[in-house]
Formats: structure tokens, sequence, C-alpha cells
């Protein structure tokens, strides 16, 4: 019987469970859009134990569906299914189970749905964890592939970030300036945690048809500090600088947990200091050394865009669009950079959403168009082995995309939206 916990009240009922299956292999689509039929469920996974890894998630209310079957009480109705798998590709089940979660809530509230799937995962192996969420209420439903790495006992997953305040997982990897967080490590022992803390200005992607090579990373630390685990095996954290800071319990290995702090806001946009970076893209060198150098850079962005669009009502139109892509690019893509500054934050803040995305183990290739269509245009972004996220991909660039890249980007300085989505 699965144990489930959570931070909110919610009625919930263990459908099945099993082991040992054979299941037939498949690649999913998915979807990076927001509109009425999605829904972004979010997770992160603890190996709390040698036999145990906790599945923690997050599912937003305002995505699902309210109904009053009862006529009295408004509900959602959620169905959890998850598969572990010895591997991506592998057909074996060693692990499985579906969860039902009724939210009965009268108050409309605005929040966050969340808790606990134990999943039966042993020490020094690494796993598939393949997930479904599906909305009863407006059969709608959104899949996610996770690696379950139990290796060793000093990779990113042997620890969790909590808010001191409420105790509840982060399930990011960003904190703001002065936040209050817990590390907590799988073991309760009394052991110095380690920190790195990096101070970077890494650029911002360069054009999908560059092929220039990117600078290899500098792993020596510009300061480093420790901290003292609790016999619980805890410590108290907050970030106080910008940059990001690296946990680790052996300093002669990559392995540990990092927090990333890239603004008081983030991922929100709100500062007019924050909107000029992303322009780069569709900008010409002396239009963005000129806002970089505007003393009033609201006016001159609004500037820019009303130029563009050929009027203000236009503008704020394309600027909406334009932003909130920047800001979903940051929900999503997020690694040691800023979502926005990633290889597939740029192609999604100028081309949109995919309309496919292929999932493979280490891989997504998202297309724009038909499938199997010689005129559709497919971008593959391979994942990389880096110590400090899970979420970093590289763009497999080529020249043949710069057509399409400076039509997108002539269409964007006309002031319409690429590929409204």
């Amino acid at each position: 019987m699965k144990r489930i916990f959570f931070y909110t009240v919610l009625v919930l009922i263990i459908i099945s469970c099993g082991t040992s299956k054979k299941m037939g292999n498949k690649t999913e689509p998915g979807s990076y859009k927001h509109d009425a039929n999605t829904i972004h469920p979010v997770f992160t996974v603890f190996n709390s134990s040698d036999t145990i890894s906790e599945l923690h998630f997050k599912i937003a209310s305002k995505e699902l569906l309210y109904t009053r079957p009862d006529g009295i009480k408004f509900s959602s109705n959620v169905l959890i299914s998850y598969r572990l798998l010895p591997s991506y590709d592998s057909r074996d089940i060693i692990d499985s189970a579906s969860v039902r979660l009724v939210d009965e809530d009268n108050t409309n509230a605005d929040k966050f749905l969340l808790g606990i799937i134990k999943v039966k995962a042993k020490a020094r192996n690494s796993y598939c964890l393949r997930i479904n969420v599906t909305d009863l209420n407006k059969n709608i439903s959104a899949s996610s592939v996770l690696n379950i790495n139990k290796e060793n006992d000093l990779n990113r997953q042997n620890f969790i970030i909590k808010s001191k305040a409420n105790n509840v997982p982060l399930l990011c990897n960003y904190a703001k300036t002065g936040e209050e967080l817990v590390i907590q490590y799988k073991a309760k022992i009394a052991v110095n945690l380690y920190v790195r803390y990096y101070k970077r200005d890494f650029p911002l992607a360069a054009p999908p048809f560059s092929l220039a090579d990117p600078e290899p990373f500098k792993y020596k630390a510009d300061s480093s500090f420790t901290l003292q685990l609790s016999q619980d095996g805890n410590v108290n954290f907050k970030a106080t600088k910008r940059g990001f800071y690296h946990f680790q319990l052996d300093t002669s290995k990559h392995d540990g947990i990092t927090i990333f702090n890239f603004s008081d806001v983030f991922p929100e946009i709100k500062k007019a200091d924050d909107m000029v970076p992303p322009l780069r893209f569709i900008t010409t060198k002396q239009e963005f050394d000129d806002l970089i150098l505007s003393n009033n850079k609201k006016v001159s962005i609004e500037a820019f865009w009303t130029k563009c669009a050929g009027n203000q009502e236009k503008a704020r139109d394309v600027i909406r669009k334009y932003y909130n892509r920047m800001q979903d690019a940051n929900l999503y893509f997020t690694s040691y950079l800023e979502g926005w500054k990633t290889d597939r934050g740029m192609i999604y803040l100028i081309y949109g959403t995919p309309n496919t995305i292929i999932r493979n183990a280490n891989s997504e290739t998202w297309t724009y168009g038909e499938e199997n269509n010689i005129n559709s245009l497919q971008y593959t972004f391979s994942r990389v082995d880096n110590p400090f996220t899970d979420n970093d991909f590289t763009l497999e660039r080529s020249g043949v995309y710069k057509q399409s890249w400076y039509v997108a980007v002539d269409i964007w300085r006309q002031g319409r939206i690429y590929l409204q989505d």
C-alpha cells in the first residue's frame, strides 16, 4: 500500500499498485503551452532512504476544473499514475500505482495542491519514472519523465530544499534573496556541508545557426564556506547574493545540490532593466546599445515596440506576448541560466510553442508544423551532464536554420507575433 502525504487537505483513493510487469515503450508528445486545456504539474525527487524515493508534486488549482457533483461542494478530481522502469527504453515495470486526488473547495481559492508519493526504488541503481496526471473533470492529461539516480549518496536527489516558513519543498532550483530555506539530507548525520559560491554573467544563447563552440565552464568558485548539518541532517540557509550556491558533502567530486538566485522577483519580469536583455535576439547592435544606455528604459522599450508595431495599441499586445513567453521560458527551461537565456528558451521566445514535442531519454525534438512534412521546422536539444542542474539542454545547431530565424525575427520587428499560441 502506498503512503501519500499532503500539505493541503485532500481526499485520496489509491486505485492500483503493482510490480514486475511488461509494457510497450512509447514516446509521448508534451506541451509547454498555457491555455485552458493544459495542466503543468511540477515534480522533484528526494531519495529519502536506500529503498524509497519520494516523488514530491505540485499542481496549480487554477489549472483544474472544479465541479459540484453532489450539488453542494465544488471539487477537483485528479488521477496521478506512475510507472518505475529500470531505464527509459525498458519494458519492465518495477513499481507502479495510480492515486486519485479530490480537493473539496467552495472558496474558489488560487492555491497549489502539494503532496508526496513514495516509490520503491533501491539504492545503487538508476531508474526512469514515467508520470501521467489527468484532470478527470476536464479529461485532459500531462505526462512527465523523470530520472531517479540512486547510484550514490552525493547527488542532488539525496537532498531536498524546503521553505523554513511552511516546511513546503521548493520544487524549483531558484530562491529569492533573503528567502529562509532548510536544506535536508537523506541521512540524520551531523557533518560538514561545503558550499561553493559562483557569480557568473553568462551570455544569452547564440542564434540557432551559429556554429561557434561555447566556452567551457570554470569550476573554480568565487568563494566558499562551510555549513554544519544538524543531528537530523538539516541546516538553515538563505541566499544573500545573486549567483548560485553549490552544496556538497565531498568536494573531490562535482555532485551536490544547487540553489540559484537570479533576482528578487524571478521567474517574473517586473523591472524595465530585466526587459531589455531579451530584446537582443531581435534588435540590431546599435538599437540594443541605445536601450542599454537609456536613462529611462521603460520609455525606450515602449518606443522600440511602438516603432515596430506602428501604434501603441498593437505595441501593447506584442509586448505582453513577448514577455509572457519570456516568463514561461523561465518557468520551463531554467537551468544554471535564466530560462529565456537557454537554447530552448531562445527558440520558445522567438518561435512560440512547438506543434509537437517528442521526448527521448536524453533529448527533446520540437517540430513547428506537421510531423514528417519536409517544410516543417525541427529543432533537437540534447541533455547536458551538468552537476548544477538536470534541466540543461543544448541545441544541435545548423546553418540551415538561418533563413527561418531571420524570417521570425523580421516578423517580430514588424510588430507581429510569430506563431501566435
